[in-house]
């Protein structure tokens, strides 16, 4: 993980020592690494500059819900980024963190009339579309306020992509995306619609793919279907190829990026479009890591349990999806391993971030690091058990700075009301 190193026996992001914000800060804790961010970003943009041609350059655009902290969009904006977005509150987020509404992609299965609307007003690039009744809506929400809307409309491919069956999108059995027959109707639909104006397909099979060969599989999907279009009179000047990026939890063996573009080059260029990508895991996963406290090593006659300050209301995706996270020490790194399973305090069993996890051996009071928290970590927790959702820290050089305050109980309980007539 660029930007995390070990100082003195000690886990560093870049030059802050984990150890000094945990103790101004507290724990659990999100941390995120600048340096990492910028790396990611710099290695999937130079890589295409070096494989397409120049007037073919993707417009990269920030998959949102990976991680919607403003600091990390306002950071990602600085180096370049576009965004998309899958939600009305994600569009705040985008333009109070500086993007054009004019680079920003919305895409989702279930966009509501009242994001259209904002949407629309906004001026952003494009809808992709992934229903005809959502381009019905679109339609309809257009005239009314006398805007138009550029589309797109999401080809599912029936191609299995992706890391888990939970993050897998392109299969004829997902809620993602149309067959090949409804892409043509939707064309067809669009091109007697006032307000609409459809300018190609986008297309996205899932997330962690780590071999090549599937987007060859499903880019290979595109060429046909553009030309039959093509040929019945349907504009095509845009192609959305989505993202699905994979980036490292368990020693895994990364995507042949170079390999990747080459295959855009050799099917996508010659179709001579745009070209929108939508990286998201890939740009902040291995940047974060969330920082936690051992309150309890507690020992069984069959188990170690480390019992962590963090839970799965704080990092849900290993009871979620099963996911494998790394987990360190932050001190004593050189410590002989012991195996434990490593646990929350909240009241479920799954609420378990490892099982049989070989780690430097801890005591109470230390400080451990669940890695590759970066992306669908902050974003999808929680306030289960009343937990206040945790801190969120950025880190740059020898600076870092708090991006989210830590939530209190209080704000918690204030968001509760209680019926007057429950007490007359």
């Amino acid at each position: 993980m660029t930007g995390y190193n070990e100082k003195n026996n000690c886990l560093y992001v870049e030059n802050i020592s984990l150890e000094q914000i945990a103790k101004e800060v507290g724990t659990p804790t999100y941390v995120y690494s600048t340096e990492n961010i910028r790396n990611q970003y710099e290695k999937l943009q130079n890589t295409m500059r070096n494989v397409l041609p120049a007037d073919h350059q993707p417009m990269l655009c920030y998959a949102c819900k990976a991680n919607s902290n403003i600091a990390i969009l306002s950071y990602l904006h600085s180096l370049g980024s576009n965004l998309e977005i899958v939600s009305k509150g994600e569009l705040h987020r985008g333009l109070k963190a500086g993007f054009d509404p004019s680079k920003i992609v919305s895409t989702g299965v279930g966009k509501q009339k009242d994001e259209i609307t904002e949407l629309l007003n906004a001026g952003i690039h494009q809808f992709n579309i992934e229903s005809l009744p959502e381009l019905e809506q679109i339609q309809k929400v257009a005239n009314e306020i006398d805007k138009f809307a550029n589309v797109v409309f999401r080809l599912n491919p029936d191609i299995s992509g992706g890391g888990h069956n939970k993050i897998s999108t392109g299969r004829k059995c997902d809620k993602f995306g149309l067959s090949r027959n409804a892409v043509f109707k939707a064309f067809a639909m669009a091109k007697n619609m006032s307000n609409i104006n459809a300018t190609g397909l986008s297309i996205h099979i899932g997330s962690q793919i780590f071999e090549v060969e599937t987007f060859k599989t499903a880019f290979k999907k595109l060429p046909a279907l553009v030309s039959d279009l093509r040929n019945e009179g349907h504009t095509i000047e845009c192609l959305d190829i989505g993202g699905g990026f994979p980036i490292v939890y368990d020693n895994e063996q990364l995507l042949d990026l170079k390999a990747y573009a080459q295959w855009v080059n050799d099917i996508i260029v010659p179709l001579d479009t745009k070209i929108i990508m939508e990286p998201g895991r890939y740009l902040v996963g291995n940047a974060g890591v969330l920082l936690s406290k051992v309150l309890y090593v507690k020992e069984t006659e069959e188990k170690n349990f480390l019992v962590l300050d963090a839970a799965m209301n704080d990092l849900i995706r290993p009871t979620l999806y099963d996911a494998y996270h790394e987990i360190e020490a932050v001190q004593n790194r050189n410590a002989s391993s012991k195996t434990y399973d490593v646990v929350g305090p909240v009241c479920e069993t799954g609420d378990t971030f490892a099982i049989n996890r070989d780690i430097s051996e801890m005591s109470a009071g230390d400080l451990a690091v669940i890695k590759s928290a970066g992306a669908y970590g902050f974003c999808m927790a929680s306030n289960y058990n009343t937990r206040p959702l945790p801190a969120e820290i950025m880190v740059n050089g020898s600076n870092y700075e708090v991006i989210r305050k830590r939530q209190t109980i209080e704000e918690i309980l204030n968001m509760d009301i209680i019926p007057e007539w429950i007490n007359s």
